[in-house]
């Protein structure tokens, strides 16, 4: 067990702060505890080691603890219609939050985090296509290539891939080639 008070003090954050944040990771499932007193899961242990060692993979680790958390559902819920600016989801989100209002960026950060949402090179965020809902399609489609391949498949064909195969087959790629993807 670990106390709030020490987090903040290794931290140089408020108490207050450390304890929202502290609660935040026992919703997802990382952390146990209550009343500023608080133990790693055993998930939260098995993604804290392996994030420090492959990125990709904590993330994936991730995804899972979010799929069925609030902040998820909320967030599909808002971008049913298409992309929208992170800052407005943010604000959307912020709703079910504490007064703090970078409470609801630090949300769609974590979500980005856990690849449940996508962002664009526009800085929107998107949810990725649940392939259970008929006709779903990534926003933006991009136009088939003239057939170059890229990991055996066109461009096309990769941007249809669900986003739980195209990671795997992305970290597959990067382990087959022995690539540090969190080398510069």
């Amino acid at each position: 067990m670990i106390k709030s008070a020490q987090v903040a003090a290794e931290v140089h954050l408020g108490t207050e702060t450390v304890t929202e944040c502290l609660r935040f990771f026992g919703t997802v499932g990382l952390l146990d505890g209550a009343r500023g007193r608080y133990s790693a899961t055993e998930a939260g242990l098995a993604w804290a080691e392996v994030r420090s060692e492959d990125h990709t993979r904590g993330r994936l680790l991730l995804h899972g603890l979010f799929k069925d958390h609030w902040s998820t559902r909320a967030a599909r819920a808002a971008l049913a219609d298409g992309p929208v600016e992170a800052e407005a989801l943010a604000q959307h989100l912020q709703q079910g939050l504490s007064s703090n209002p970078r409470r609801g960026m630090y949300l769609v950060e974590w979500l980005v985090e856990a690849l449940v949402l996508h962002r664009d090179r526009f800085g929107r965020v998107h949810a990725p296509v649940d392939e259970n809902i008929p006709g779903a399609q990534m926003p933006n489609p991009r136009p088939p290539t003239d057939g170059n391949l890229i990991l055996g498949m066109n461009v096309q064909r990769l941007h249809n891939l669900p986003t739980a195969k195209l990671v795997a087959l992305l970290g597959t790629y990067t382990d087959m080639l022995g690539i540090d993807a969190d080398a510069p």
